[in-house]
């Protein structure tokens, strides 16, 4: 940790240059990171809630029926699948009670089967809507608003969705809950990264994906005794409500009042945090940004131009669908590694946990690139390796399956820690002028890939099993070799103003002579006019 200087600066100080004097990471921000691991994990719990409370169970056929003549049980997407399909209703049953799910709930089989895919695409297509306009918000309001106003939401459908009397309106309640989604795990993350020095900003963003781990593990202990799918919503809901309590305490982003011109307010709370940290401010002045940091739809252009930050914008919307379809397909597939729905949705989500910490060493140790790329293209090779080990020989569970459950575990544990990696790139990647609006055009494409995951992970498996795995693996493969392209940003400078993105440089970006940057200053210039 940083000690505090002892001469007092004559000169203004940047963001980065006054954290040593307040503390880096200090009490405050201890503080203020516990608040958001404990905000984050109902928000985790709901987002895979899916897997137990759409799962569709095993059916069999009625005593006695005359139409149907199979005997023992069947999964829903077994070869028998059509063959259900073209009986009378009445011919089979589930072997779950009809509180146990949607599916059984409001009795979802072929035709309207559809319908529980469409309540988790609805969750991510939404979450793509909230991330844009939640991010414009964040980046014209404030972050403590909007996160106020996303959590609230978040735990108030999510709890009023267990009383749902049909399909559709759970369908929206879902998707309200995806669209405020990002305002409270993506914002924390932003928050947080704008409180500590940079040294300390792996460790501040991936310890609150540490603690989504935990809920989403902490979501399979429960389900192990929650068989119901209206008490378990509750349950993972109802406890939570407590922290809208933290906000009397949340403080506005210092750098988001910087880059607005609130610079008295800034240093307010920068004097509160140091007197939190057992340190003294001395009087000092922070230096003026004379960029125009205005919101509206040119916001979203300053992500595209000139060409060299539309490249790196590109890419990591691409990785970030890829990140996101993969995790959220080898989530919704896990029960499809060895047929064993707890077991193995307890097992990957375990390793997310060992992930998340392996990803806040790394990302110091050697550095944000290499903890995202290596780690997404050995989670793409695993996939691919998954789709073509059988899960059954027969009727009989293969030999292989605990191959099979082994490389699914592995893609899981990659994808994880480079999803936690990429978190931290990709803020350090945006100056704090258009962070949020960067962070919510990212969750375009994540949920574009997060949409896509329980078609990809349950629907394909109708046309053959080896299509899931090995379609999110060979993107996952094709995503390594994109960031090859994208510059380090381990070690340097907070970025806070546009120009400051376009100078940033990296081990694949080549140097600028003195006459195209000028060029590019003054594009830059015109841009923000």
């Amino acid at each position: 940790m940083a000690t505090t200087p002892v001469d007092t600066p004559t000169q203004p100080l940047t963001m980065d240059e006054i954290l040593p004097y307040i503390g880096e990471f200090g009490k405050f921000q201890i503080l203020l990171e516990v608040a958001f691991c404990v905000m984050v994990i109902p928000s985790s719990m709901l987002i895979l809630v899916p897997y137990f409370a759409q799962d569709s169970p095993p059916w069999t056929c009625l005593l006695n029926s005359t139409v149907c003549r199979l005997n023992g049980t069947f999964d829903s997407y077994s070869r028998f699948y059509q063959y259900r399909c073209n009986m009378p209703r009445s011919e089979w049953e589930f072997t779950k009670q009809k509180e146990y799910s949607i599916v059984t709930q409001f009795d979802l089989y072929c035709d309207t089967e559809m319908y529980s895919y469409l309540a988790t695409s609805s969750v991510f297509i939404s979450w793509a809507f909230g991330g844009v306009i939640l991010g414009w918000v964040s980046d014209r309001y404030g972050r403590r608003i909007n996160m106020l106003i996303s959590t609230t939401f978040i735990l108030l459908f999510g709890f009023i969705s267990s009383f749902s009397p049909n399909i559709w309106f759970y369908i929206f309640a879902r998707a309200v809950f995806g669209f405020f989604t990002p305002g409270t795990y993506v914002q924390s993350i932003v928050l947080i990264s704008e409180f500590v020095g940079p040294k300390w900003r792996p460790f501040a963003g991936i310890a609150i994906s540490l603690l989504y781990a935990v809920g989403v593990v902490i979501l399979g202990v429960i389900a192990i005794f929650v068989q119901t799918w209206k008490t378990l919503m509750i349950v993972i809901t109802a406890p939570y409500f407590f922290i809208l309590l933290f906000f009397l305490a949340i403080p506005e982003s210092a750098r988001w009042l910087h880059v607005n011109g609130r610079n008295d307010e800034a240093l307010a709370i920068f004097r509160k945090i140091a007197k939190c940290n057992g340190k003294e401010l001395p009087e000092v002045q922070l230096k003026k940004i004379e960029e125009d940091c205005s919101t509206g739809i040119k916001h979203y252009l300053y992500l595209f131009k000139p060409a060299k930050i539309a490249t790196r914008s590109l890419i990591q919307g691409y990785t970030w669908m890829v990140c996101s379809l993969v995790f959220f397909g080898v989530s919704f597939g896990a029960g499809d590694l060895s047929g064993h729905i707890l077991r193995d949705y307890i097992i990957t989500s375990l390793f997310d946990i060992p992930a998340a910490v392996l990803a806040i060493y790394l990302c110091n140790k050697i550095g944000r690139k290499k903890t995202t790329i290596i780690p997404i293209f050995i989670a793409g090779i695993s996939c691919i390796a998954v789709s073509l080990i059988p899960k059954k020989s027969g009727s009989k569970p293969s030999e292989l399956v605990g191959l099979r459950v082994s490389f699914g575990v592995l893609g899981r544990f990659c994808i994880t820690l480079s999803y936690d990696a990429i978190y931290i790139w990709s803020t350090e990647m945006y100056p704090t002028c258009v962070r949020s609006a960067a962070m919510g055009y990212l969750q375009i494409f994540a949920h574009i890939g997060s949409s896509l995951a329980p078609w990809v992970a349950k629907w394909l498996v109708a046309f053959h099993v080896v299509l899931p795995f090995s379609i999110m693996g060979g993107l996952a493969v094709i995503s390594a070799i994109l960031l090859l392209r994208l510059p380090e940003t381990a070690n340097k400078e907070t970025l806070e103003t546009l120009a400051d993105q376009f100078e940033m440089k990296g081990s694949h970006v080549k140097e600028v002579d003195l006459k195209e940057e000028k060029e590019n200053v003054t594009e830059i210039k015109d841009l923000t006019a």
